[in-house]
Formats: structure tokens, C-alpha cells, sequence
């Protein structure tokens, strides 16, 4: 038993030494150098590497100008409010970012009442914005559009999506993924029409 717990002990010894360090100490928060690339990274990094360190590093990348550095310093500390309304601020302005971040906000109930209809009328003002999104960005929204219209059990729009996705993305994660979507889509529909 004591050399089965060693054997154990040795494995996962070696297992973590040959993984490195996961944070980078010689980056410094100060630095005047620094980039809001860098701040946003380590803000990102923190999050599961430097815990103790996310809120000192995602203020640092939202005060360079990364506001999306919000979403895990609400989710750290439980509380949305900056969020919700730096988003609903930028939404003004018809920025990308703010479509996506509110629509997942109403989506899933974190921080706002469950709205699925406002998430969905956000997910398609944001196909039609005058931006130029790459055919994956847009299979995305369509991809999260389907997965919103199968909360509220609308077969035919799930089905909508899903075809536009297979028909748009390269991604071969978005094709699996719309194909799934789209079969759901049509054993419901196929099963109402009996």
C-alpha cells in the first residue's frame, strides 16, 4: 500500500514538473512596457493559474481598455453589475462584443432575469449590423441562435440555423456541432407532424 501511494506520489511529481510553471511571475503589473494584450492575458491566466491575482490583473486590462476584462472579475466575485451596464453602454454604440456578452448574460440568467427572447432579438441584430464578420463568426452566432430557439422549443428556427451553419462554417466543430442541432431539430419536427 505505502509503495503504491509512492508510485502515486513519484507520477504525479513528474507529471507536474515536466508541465512547467503555468504563471508567469516575471511579468509585472507595473511595468510601463506592459501591453493590454499582456494585461489581458494575464487577466485570462489568472483565472485558474493566479486566482488570488484576477482582480488586480483584469482591473489593470480594463483601466488599458479591454472591457470584456469584466466578465471574470464578475464571475470571481458574483457580481455583474459593471458588466451588465458596460455592455448595455456599448450596445449604444452597436459594438460586436456588447451583442454577444449581453445575449449570453439574458441567455443563461447570469446577472439579468432569463430573457431568451432578448437574447435571441440581440443575436439577430447582430447578423444584421454592418460589420465585417468572418463566415465562422457568423456560423457562430447562427450556431448560438439554434441553441437559444431550443430553449424555447422552436423546431423550425433551430432548423434555420443549423442548415446556415452547415452550409457557412468551415469549422469542423460547428458542422458537428449544427449537425446534432439539426438532427434534434427534425426528430421533433418529424414527430409533431404524426
Amino acid at each position: 500500500m505505502i509503495k503504491a501511494i509512492a508510485v502515486l506520489l513519484a507520477l504525479i511529481s513528474s507529471t507536474l514538473i515536466a508541465a512547467g510553471p503555468r504563471w508567469d511571475h516575471s511579468i509585472k503589473i507595473d511595468d510601463p512596457e506592459l501591453t493590454v494584450e499582456v494585461a489581458a492575458h494575464q487577466c485570462h491566466k489568472s483565472l485558474i493559474n493566479a486566482p488570488e491575482l484576477l482582480e488586480m490583473w483584469c482591473e489593470k486590462a480594463y483601466e488599458m481598455g479591454y472591457w470584456s476584462a469584466l466578465v471574470p472579475i464578475s464571475l470571481h466575485t458574483s457580481d455583474g453589475t459593471r458588466l451588465v451596464a458596460e455592455a448595455k453602454e456599448r450596445l449604444k454604440n452597436k459594438e460586436p462584443s456588447a451583442y454577444t456578452t449581453l445575449a449570453w448574460l439574458y441567455g443563461s440568467g447570469q446577472f439579468v432575469k432569463k430573457d431568451i427572447a432578448k437574447a435571441i432579438a440581440l443575436r439577430e441584430e447582430l447578423l444584421v449590423l454592418d460589420k465585417s464578420f468572418t463566415p465562422n463568426q457568423i456560423a457562430a452566432n447562427h450556431m448560438k441562435l439554434a441553441d437559444l430557439y431550443i430553449q424555447e422549443r422552436n423546431w423550425k428556427k433551430v432548423a434555420i440555423h443549423a442548415k446556415h451553419v452547415l452550409k457557412h462554417t468551415q469549422s469542423n466543430f460547428q458542422k458537428k456541432y449544427a449537425k446534432r442541432q439539426l438532427e434534434s431539430a427534425e426528430r421533433h419536427l418529424s414527430s409533431n407532424e404524426l
